[in-house]
């Protein structure tokens, strides 16, 4: 059996999908499987992904007949074909460090209280130039392991601060075990599921963060992340996410209040890039129309024009 099963899902990635595997193979760690999901590809994929399929790390290859509408779907199909006892999802636009996997590895193996490790992201543009390190892991500061419990607090309420999938490590055990507020909600969180996804795994055991930038997270226009941003959607399902956390005590209710006053200020003030039918569902979601998010916003509306003059 092996240590680490290494799920790769694709969708229309042929592209970047000869970098994304030679990352994956080219591991110095080499007690893994690779299972790759193809969500109905119609670019081409298919051609890339055959090449590989003698290879003997791979262990299985499928692909769907029809579309599946959700990434998340294929991440529960690739953990459910998982023999590993660590889960690696290696989005099919990124690639790694040789040295992720040894480096992650280690820390389940120091503290078997690890339920997920992730390394910095070195965001990239579309040909792979990098950009910079992502601000949610330079603001992470002195963090390199504890609680899981404390992390999501000081961390995860407040950010994605594992950015994306194909730099973190999580126990099978631990998605065995999700929390009823997490799965299967967060499956139809469209943008914020995977930070949902994020705050069950870590619920569940200790979270080690190495800040070596070991995992490089491809920007472009077709990411989920920034067509979701651009309609509306994924700001609509933060406060779903928020409400969420609310409910369950990680967040106090005055918070919450200072959260949703603080979202609406940005939508009513500060987003020019929106239409108007937009922006009313957006400020809906975050409870603009209760009197006292719409007077908290205001007043941050006075405070912020007065200190930028």
């Amino acid at each position: 059996m092996p240590k680490v099963s290494v799920i790769i899902p694709n969708y229309n990635h042929a592209r970047f999908l000869d970098e994304r595997l030679s990352s994956v193979l080219g591991q110095t760690f080499q007690d893994f499987e690779v299972i790759i999901l193809d969500d109905c590809s119609t670019d081409g994929s298919k051609d890339v992904i055959e090449k590989y399929r003698d290879n003997p790390k791979v262990s299985r290859i499928v692909y769907n007949e029809h579309n599946s509408g959700s990434s998340f779907k294929q991440w529960d199909k690739g953990i459910g074909l998982a023999e590993g006892e660590l889960i690696w999802i290696a989005e099919s636009d990124d690639s790694a460090d040789a040295k992720l996997l040894e480096t992650l590895v280690a820390e389940f193996e120091r503290d078997p209280k690890c339920v997920l490790a992730f390394c910095s992201a070195l965001l990239t543009d579309l040909d792979g130039k990098p950009i910079g390190i992502h601000p949610y892991h330079k603001a992470l500061g002195g963090w390199k392991n504890g609680t899981g419990d404390c992390f999501i607090r000081k961390h995860l309420c407040w950010n994605n601060s594992v950015v994306n999938a194909s730099g973190a490590l999580f126990r099978k055990s631990a998605f065995a075990n999700l929390p009823a507020f997490v799965n299967p909600a967060y499956k139809s969180f469209k943008g914020v599921g995977d930070w949902l996804f994020w705050i069950g795994i870590a619920s569940q055991g200790d979270v080690a963060f190495l800040p070596d930038a070991m995992n490089r997270f491809r920007q472009h226009g077709s990411n989920t992340t920034s067509t979701l941003a651009k309609n509306g959607r994924g700001i609509v399902a933060a406060a779903g996410l928020f409400g969420i956390l609310e409910r369950e005590k990680y967040i106090s209710s005055l918070q919450g209040l200072n959260i949703k006053a603080s979202n609406t200020a940005i939508l009513k003030y500060l987003r020019k890039d929106m239409d108007d039918a937009t922006r009313a569902e957006c400020l809906k979601a975050w409870g603009a129309g209760t009197p006292v998010v719409s007077l908290l916003a205001a007043i941050k509306r006075i405070i912020h024009r007065k200190y930028r003059g």
